[in-house]
Formats: C-alpha cells, sequence, structure tokens
C-alpha cells in the first residue's frame, strides 16, 4: 500500500532506488538469518546438565572405572547400570610387556553389569611393530576375562591409544584379539577423536563398537564437538555409532548427549570411594 501512495503521488519509482530496496531488505534477511543460526548453534553448544548428565547415565551409559577407582560414590551409585572396568594395563616395551593388574578393590552395586577393559600403552622404546610374543601376551589378557565378559556386559574392551607408527599393528592386534574371543562376545575399542577424521581406517576394524573419547580435547573442544554436532560428514562411519565417551567435568553439549544412544563416562574422582584420598587423573 505504502509503495502505490508513493507511486499515485510521485509516479512510478525509479528503478535505482527500488533495486536498492531489494537489496537492503535482503542484508537485513540474511543478518536474520546469520543470527538465527548462530542462535541455533550456540544453544546446540549448550552443556548438559548434572541431571542430564545421570539420567542418561542411568537409561543407557557406562561408567568407565579406571585403576585408581575403588567404588563409587554413594551420591552417584544408582546411576549407572554398566561398568567397562580397567582390569589390567600392559605397557609395551623394546621387547617385552609388563603387565601390571588392578590393585584397588572394588565395590560396585548389584545388578551393574561389567566389561572387562584392558588398556595397553607403548613406552617410549616400544618398537613400530608388535612382536608375536607382545601381541600374544595381549591377546591372552583378553582370554583371561572372558568369562567374567560373558557373565557380565557381554563385551571386553581394548583402550590402547597407539602412535601413528604403530598403527598397522594396531590393526593386526585388533584381528587377532577378535579371533580369539568367543564369536558371542563383543568387542569394543576407545578412539582417539583425531582417529576418526584420518581416512575411513577404523571402519574396517573388524570390532563391534567404536568409543570415540570427547574429552581433554584443549583449547580446540568446540571444533571437534562440533564434527559430531553437525552432520558427521568429516568422520569414519565407525565414529558415527551410537557410542561416545565423555567426561563429567567437561559436560558435553545437551544436543550432543540427547541424540548419543551409548554414552560412556570417564570421572576418575566420581567412581571413586570417598575414603581413597587424592585419586590421580588416568590417562
Amino acid at each position: 500500500m505504502m509503495q502505490e501512495s508513493l507511486r499515485a503521488t510521485h509516479g512510478p519509482l525509479p528503478r535505482t532506488r527500488t533495486l536498492a530496496a531489494v537489496a537492503v531488505a535482503s542484508l537485513c534477511l540474511a543478518a536474520l538469518a546469520t543470527a538465527a543460526h548462530a542462535w541455533t548453534r550456540h544453544r546446540a553448544r549448550v552443556p548438559a546438565s548434572t541431571a542430564q548428565m545421570d539420567a542418561a547415565l542411568d537409561a543407557r551409559g557406562v561408567a568407565w572405572i579406571w585403576p585408581a577407582s575403588n567404588g563409587p560414590t554413594a551420591a552417584r551409585a544408582p546411576h549407572y547400570r554398566q561398568a567397562a572396568v580397567l582390569v589390567e594395563t600392559l605397557r609395551i616395551g623394546a621387547n617385552d610387556v609388563e603387565r601390571l593388574p588392578r590393585i584397588q578393590p572394588l565395590v560396585l552395586p548389584g545388578g551393574v553389569a561389567v566389561m572387562p577393559v584392558v588398556h595397553v600403552e607403548a613406552a617410549g622404546d616400544a618398537p613400530d611393530a608388535l612382536s608375536d610374543e607382545q601381541a600374544s601376551a595381549i591377546v591372552a589378557a583378553f582370554r583371561r576375562h572372558v568369562a567374567d565378559a560373558s557373565a557380565g556386559a557381554g563385551a571386553v574392551q581394548l583402550d590402547f591409544e597407539a602412535p601413528r607408527r604403530e598403527r598397522a599393528s594396531y590393526q593386526a592386534l585388533v584381528a587377532r584379539i577378535k579371533s580369539a574371543l568367543p564369536p558371542e562376545l563383543r568387542l569394543s575399542v576407545t578412539a582417539l577423536a583425531h582417529w576418526c577424521t584420518e581416512s575411513d581406517w577404523l571402519d574396517h576394524l573388524p570390532v563391534d563398537e567404536v568409543v570415540p573419547m570427547l574429552y581433554r580435547l584443549g583449547p580446540r573442544a568446540a571444533h571437534w564437538q562440533s564434527l559430531w554436532l553437525d552432520d558427521g560428514s568429516a568422520l569414519a562411519a565407525r565414529c558415527r555409532g551410537p557410542a561416545i565417551g565423555f567426561s563429567t567435568r567437561e559436560p558435553p553439549p545437551a544436543s550432543l548427549l540427547a541424540r548419543t544412544p551409548r554414552p560412556y563416562w570417564f570421572d576418575e574422582s566420581a567412581w571413586s570411594n570417598a575414603s581413597y584420598r587424592n585419586p590421580p587423573i588416568a590417562p
């Protein structure tokens, strides 16, 4: 109506003024769209609350219980039904394997299903490729916990942050572990976040679950989380599965937690008995 009135009073609007008005309107719409998109992304990154984390842990989550943990605090005890318990550590040296069994006693609430976790770490002098003896020692560790896994969560987990130089050896090790397990026992592996962006090598592992670890990501934490918050096209397919590892000390975005069917939770102090003072933070 306003434009018609202007035409009646002053004649047709000059084309340059019309184009300018359209341009201004387009810029306003673009600015509104950008602001809306920014607000949406901001809301997507709102961290989950303690109540949301507890609800997710109670309903579908898994508590990672590392060697320094000897049981849950009373406040958190009701909030998990599965526990991935690190049962032993194997340290790979130049020519040997040092076995470090679990020392802390473990007390879990009744009804919690246990998934044994074998942690493997490479010493500074570790070879680029595991020797047959070293690989056999790691496989033997998994065999030691088959009975507990079968009676518990029906799965075992390998936690091995293998250096890039050991990647081929890591892939061969995973295949060897899988072939040594009973067919009905599932094999889970943890994965560093950056592994998920380094081609599709994780997609070819003979495992039942890959658990990307989205915590302790440093100053680029928001960048790494955005890869999972967005369409996931930059990630290996296996990293877009139902499992993601979080830390209760670094709450994930609420929207990411909401669409993670199987969250793993790391918090060395929360899973420790209050009588065990100053529990160290495991890697």
